[in-house]
């Protein structure tokens, strides 16, 4: 019993359809838990420094445990090692995104807290848009689209209200952003 071309040549591109599918969800799914953290850190750390302006020195802890937090669940791989990325690249992306936006501030320097507190969350929008459409993961791209226009606009319509606006929904969107991506 032979299979006609034209049968065969649908059945490999479903195949094909299937396996982008199934990678996409699989990467979809350890990105989640990524957005689960730094919502959270998003929500602490702006509202903390909404209800105590001077103590934004909160996010000098944030970070570091929210790096070290996605160092260790990119790290562990879900017992795949082989589509685990190894501590040096998190580190060596970590140490470039620091210089990155250093040197950002350094030739830009900002004039208030308000504008470090957007410019992070519009550099993370863009990093997720980028991501996204380079791995073909239309939910990550949209992801990074709303949480830039979410910061813009909450920047310029609420200004008194903009770290508020980003705890509740910056850090809001992420969280809800990693439930999207945990479904398949």
């Amino acid at each position: 019993m032979s299979i006609p071309p034209q049968e065969a040549a649908h059945a490999l591109r479903d195949i094909e359809h299937a396996q982008r599918h199934s990678a996409g969800a699989y990467r979809d799914q350890k990105f989640s838990p990524h957005l689960f953290l730094w919502g959270a850190i998003w929500i602490v750390g702006y509202a903390g420094t909404y209800i105590w302006p001077g103590a934004s020195a909160i996010w000098l802890a944030l970070v570091p445990i929210g790096m070290i937090g996605s160092f260790w669940m990119g790290s562990r791989g879900a017992g795949d090692r082989s589509r685990a990325f190894s501590g040096w690249q998190y580190a060596a992306t970590a140490l470039a995104i620091f210089l990155f936006i250093s040197a950002l501030m350094a030739i830009l320097p900002p004039k208030s807290g308000a504008q470090i507190g957007a410019l992070i969350p519009v550099l993370v929008a863009f990093f997720y848009a980028v991501v996204g459409v380079w791995t073909r993961g239309t939910r990550i791209a949209l992801l990074g689209l709303a949480l830039g226009v979410l910061t813009v606009g909450g920047y310029f319509w609420l200004p008194q209200y903009f770290l508020l606006w980003m705890a509740g929904v910056g850090g809001g969107a992420l969280i809800l952003g990693g439930f999207w991506l945990r479904r398949v």
